[in-house]
């Protein structure tokens, strides 16, 4: 018989027995233990013992052997206790029941491997039961199991019918199907743990019912942790030392921590861990119980040990500062540094209450510093949106003694009065005059990112160190054009891989056109771990850089994936603003213009949104939206709207904020011709001194179509020209369409169509519905449209399915696709299969040039 601990064995030797005795027959039993392996004939002792005293004759030959002075299992000895056997059978049978045969002594087995040869001419059955996870490798138990008239039976787990059964017994009435299936889950269908859990919710008065299902797993829990702790007692020493070492480490333990813990070989570990596993003493629900059954002194004992173990087998600090919250203080004098460390880890992770509990351990520490734990203390608190941040930073700041520590809690508390909306302590906190040292210019940096945010932040005298955010704003202000901009951030960010200087590089990149760098810097971004709230940054940095270039579908994906990090984060308001106006854009193209109207009015009534100078990108936005609706006089409003906004910063770049090229179209719209063409005329001529061309190309276009006649069409051929050179596809469809629409109403109805059907299919190359849905009109006012529109290519794609090809093609691995994109390794290469099948490419060395992505 065989099964699983708690499956019953023994009670079904119990049954057995009891079946056995009411039709007259005799029974002797034995139960193996760990004892019994090293003491020869203990098993056949135990069977025979309870029977001497019954004036049974006992052949002399066999006495040695019950009487434990017999050695080895000899012939003559076998013999004499096979003549005893049959004696006790007589004429109503016997029946030998070993339970845990796997612990019997050698020469017991060897004398049951000799009786089952003969047993079939003699009226004695053999009954014995071993663990379904134990293995009892002597040759004589084989032989037994071997003979042609044994018969194996496997007991299993408790089926609902049975369970349910007995669940009436024990409540005492009828039970809810849901509440059985409940206690079945959580006790996995054990029937010993089913059984006691039965007991111990009636002993707690816990009725049978469906509302009361949840409690099942808190009581198996409780369960399984008396019954596993009751079998784990009867094992050897050795046994239960593997389980506390076990328990410390937790899931998955480092085989060498282990074995160095345990003080085993490998062979003896092994044969221990698999008893573990045969009681269930390996399962996460198991741990605490066998922890909590320790004295205090060698559970901190035990973890001390695990932390020193693991730090030498390299484990990460992560792994080492869980040992150390278990541990008194001062054991070590690399705990304090360990601490700090997996804190600024689990602060990186998103994770603020494993940094406080962290950090709080590491006060207790003797080399302990207070600044830099509250420094990481308010740190945890600000990633999980505490209100105590700010008060934490303020009292690390305090505390700060030397020019380094000062600075590193200056960075994140401007960080926290960022969030609370208070740029004048902001400002006087990031003061160059109060913050000295080493970390000065990087101090600086953070000033002027903030400058994004509030005007209070903006430096009255101008930085010029070539750092990625001054960089930044040099373009920002108009210091610099886009091909300095690109040349200087990719020089920087050859040597940087920080988070400040990514996002600034990216930014630089992308409105210098540089969009597959900029996306190179945000993918640094998301292959590393970070806040919710820097890894939603990132995804739209990312998105909107696949939306500058004309990948909307892969833009789109991004931005799905930013709004699940930045779904409940309202502390960031600049971060807000632009996802915002990145939303409104996606919508657009895809003739949602009613959502985004939505999306603008809900944004532009936030007043936090409206202390940033991103309010001006969603003035602009809702200016856009306003021209589509039809409405040229709003739109003209809002564009400037986003003009006063923006004079309250020094940032003049139109490739940041392109008002001018949209208040052109809506005064042309209102009939307002030389007011539209002044707008257009100045956009234009700081479009040529940024040198970027997807800038210069859109204001070109929106010249082209404020001005009339063959000044327009030049403007717009010129446009078509700048775009054909830049990565920025979706634009140079825009003003494909444009001009054939201009070429058509000057009768060049030929040369029209060519330009339209390229539009189209750059338009639907890029995934935009809008400017599909127009250059398709368009192509068919000429006379010449295509039957349908296109149903495969880029556009077939699902976005998981673009992004992982975009990827790809980019020469990405799929693990690290897998990393970036956060879904499971194993699903990246059927993603990638359908979408080649999609795009109808043979495999991943084709994507590049179908998807157009640069090498």
């Amino acid at each position: 018989m065989e099964g699983a601990a708690g499956t019953g064995k023994t009670s079904a030797l119990d049954e057995a027995a009891r079946f056995w005795e009411k039709r007259g027959h005799k029974v002797i039993r034995a139960h193996g233990s760990e004892l019994d392996r090293s003491l020869p004939f203990g098993i056949v002792a135990q069977l025979f013992e309870p029977v001497l005293d019954d004036d049974l004759e006992v052949p002399p030959e066999a006495l040695g052997a019950l009487r434990l002075t017999s050695t080895e299992p000899d012939f003559i000895v076998l013999q004499g206790l096979y003549r005893l056997a049959v004696r006790l059978a007589g004429d109503t049978g016997l029946l030998i029941v070993v339970d845990d045969v796997h612990w019997a002594d050698a020469p017991s087995l060897r004398w049951l491997a000799y009786l089952a040869l003969r047993m079939r001419r003699q009226p004695i059955s053999l009954v014995l039961s071993i663990g379904a996870d134990e293995r009892c490798d002597d040759p004589s138990f084989c032989e037994v199991v071997a003979q042609p008239l044994s018969e194996r039976i496997v007991l299993g787990e408790m089926d609902l019918g049975t369970a349910t059964e007995l669940a009436e017994r024990v409540f005492g009435g009828a039970v809810d199907r849901v509440f059985v299936e409940a206690c079945l889950e959580a006790a996995d269908g054990n029937p010993q743990l089913t059984a006691r859990l039965f007991r111990a919710l009636a002993d707690d008065q816990v009725p049978p019912e469906a509302a009361s299902a949840w409690q099942a797993a808190e009581h198996g829990t409780f369960v399984r942790g008396q019954v596993v702790l009751g079998r784990l007692r009867r094992r050897p020493p050795r046994v239960v030392t593997a389980a506390q070492c076990a328990a410390v480490l937790g899931p998955q333990p480092h085989p060498g921590v282990l074995a160095e813990l345990t003080g085993m070989s490998a062979i003896e570990l092994t044969d221990a861990l698999r008893t573990l596993n045969g009681i269930g003493a390996l399962g996460p629900q198991v741990r605490s119980a066998v922890l909590d059954d320790m004295p205090a002194a060698s559970r901190a004992d035990l973890h001390a040990r695990a932390a020193r173990s693991l730090r030498n087998h390299g484990a990460d600090d992560r792994a080492v500062a869980e040992q150390l919250l278990e541990t008194p203080p001062g054991a070590d004098a690399w705990a304090c540094e360990v601490l700090d460390r997996a804190a600024r880890d689990a602060v990186s992770r998103g994770d603020p209450d494993a940094a406080a509990r962290l950090l709080w351990r590491s006060l207790r520490e003797p080399l302990a510093n207070p600044a830099r734990a509250f420094r990481l203390l308010g740190v945890a608190e600000l990633t999980g949106g505490l209100p105590g941040a700010t008060a934490r930073l303020r009292e690390a700041l305090a505390a700060a003694g030397d020019p380094v520590e000062r600075a590193q809690t200056a960075i994140p508390l401007a960080m926290a009065l960022h969030a609370d909306g208070r740029p004048a302590e902001l400002v006087s906190v990031l003061d160059s005059n109060t913050v000295t040292g080493p970390l000065t210019v990087r101090v600086r940096e953070h000033r002027l990112m903030h400058a994004f945010g509030f005007a209070e932040a903006v430096p009255s005298d101008f930085v010029s160190e070539d750092q990625p955010v001054n960089i930044l704003y040099q373009a920002a202000i108009g210091r610099i054009d886009a091909h300095s901009a690109a040349a200087l951030t990719s020089r920087v960010m050859a040597n940087r891989s920080d988070t400040l200087g990514c996002v600034a590089g990216a930014l630089t990149l992308c409105v210098a056109d540089h969009h597959d760098e900029a996306i190179a810097l945000t993918d640094r971004l998301l292959q590393t771990k970070h806040t919710p709230a820097t890894r939603g940054l990132a995804f739209v940095l990312r998105s909107n850089a696949l939306r500058r270039r004309g990948d909307l579908t892969a833009a789109r994906a991004d931005a799905d994936a930013a709004e699940s990090f930045l779904r409940n984060e309202t502390r960031w308001p600049l971060i807000t603003a632009i996802y915002t106006a990145l939303r409104v854009d996606l919508l657009m193209e895809a003739s949602r213009v009613d959502d985004a109207h939505a999306l603008l009015e809900s944004a532009c009534a936030d007043e936090r949104l409206r202390s940033t100078w991103s309010m001006a990108a969603l003035y602009a936005a809702r200016g856009r939206v306003n021209i589509v609706r039809g409405d040229p006089a709003a739109a003209l409003e809002d564009f400037l709207a986003a003009r006063d906004h923006e004079q309250r910063w020094p940032f003049r770049n139109p490739a940041l904020l392109p008002w001018r090229a949209g208040a052109a179209l809506a005064c042309a719209a209102l009939s307002d011709g030389q007011r539209a063409r002044q707008f257009a005329d100045e956009e234009l001529a700081n479009a040529r001194a940024w040198g970027a061309p997807r800038l210069l190309g859109m204001t070109l276009r929106a010249g082209g179509r404020v001005y009339s006649g063959s000044a327009g069409r030049a403007l717009l051929e010129a446009a078509v020209v700048v775009l054909r050179a830049s990565s920025a596809r979706l634009e140079l469809a825009r003003a494909l369409t444009d001009l054939g629409v201009t070429l058509r109403r000057q009768g060049d109805t030929s040369l029209a169509r060519t330009h339209l059907r390229d539009a189209l299919d750059l338009a639907q190359k890029s995934g935009s519905e809008a400017l599909s849905a127009r250059a398709y009109a368009e192509l068919v006012a000429t006379g010449s449209g295509p039957r349908r529109m296109r149903q495969t290519g880029p556009t077939a794609l699902t976005p998981t399915e673009h992004q992982v090809a975009n990827l790809a093609a980019r020469g990405r691995s799929n693990e690290e696709i897998a990393t970036t994109l956060l879904v499971p390794a194993h699903t990246i290469e059927g993603l990638l299969l359908g979408a080649c099948r999609k795009l109808g490419v043979a495999g991943r060395l084709q994507l590049p040039e179908v998807l157009d992505v640069a090498d």
